[in-house]
């Protein structure tokens, strides 16, 4: 099993899966889609070719954490999330006996095109992440779950992409992991549009009966690369019978 691996947006879910080696499944339900916050977006102003570093040029604008804890009868139930805008964030998430508990941050950038023409932005997205989860038992049962997936909203709400980056429970058994990746990929933004790209990560542990649980996923040197250049004209239909 590869610790590291290069994917790109429009590769089938079965081979995310494979190059991370953690999925359990790509039908996982979503999360962290949502933004409470919008931020301000950066305004890309020229069309010409530039690269924008992040958060080498600027801080991240999006760094959000949210925090659930549902103690059931007679248990308990404890939660954390932690979001930095220099690249680095945490979950975590336990159970004793019964109840829910979930920690989740979500890390990236707003974009706009702020250019009298369409442009096209070519995104590279590098991290390093671990997680552990487990179980009390060696029952194989979805007590705990860690996931790690990337969004690109536009300023309509419209979701342009949804990858899942990291999808493991315990049903699978206890492991911790950590790695190195990299996803690339490509958004197209007409003039006056906006876009947010972040990554939403959870830790999350759920029981019924009496049993322990916990899990904790930790993102580090998050790094975004977008270089913009001019969208190429759109084809007509004069233009192909030419």
């Amino acid at each position: 099993m590869k610790p590291h691996g290069q994917f790109v947006a429009w590769l089938m879910c079965g081979v995310l899966a494979a190059g991370l080696g953690a999925a359990t499944g790509c039908g996982s339900a979503q999360f962290g889609s949502e933004l409470s916050v919008r931020p301000k977006p950066l305004a890309l102003k020229k069309t010409d070719p530039v690269t924008v570093r992040l958060p080498q040029d600027e801080p991240f604008s999006i760094a959000l954490e949210t925090e659930r804890r549902e103690p059931g009868l007679d248990g308990t139930a404890q939660s954390e999330a932690r979001a930095r805008p220099t690249g680095q964030g945490h979950a975590s998430a336990a159970v004793t006996r019964s109840g829910t508990a979930e920690g989740m941050f979500r890390l990236g950038h707003a974009f706009a095109n702020s250019a009298q023409r369409a442009m096209d932005l070519d995104l590279t997205v590098r991290f390093a992440y671990e997680y552990e989860a487990r179980e009390q038992s060696d029952a194989r049962l979805p007590d705990a779950a860690v996931g790690l997936r990337l969004y690109a909203r536009d300023d309509r709400g419209r979701i342009l992409r949804d990858l899942v980056l990291l999808d493991y429970s315990t049903e699978s058994g206890t492991a911790r992991r950590q790695a190195n990746d990299q996803v690339s990929f490509t958004l197209a933004l007409g003039p006056g549009q906006s876009v947010d790209v972040f990554l939403a990560g959870r830790a999350k542990a759920e029981i019924a009966a009496e049993r322990s649980a916990s899990a904790a996923l930790k993102l580090s040197d998050l790094q975004f690369e977008v270089a913009t250049r001019p969208a190429p004209p759109i084809r007509t239909t004069s233009d192909e019978q030419q």
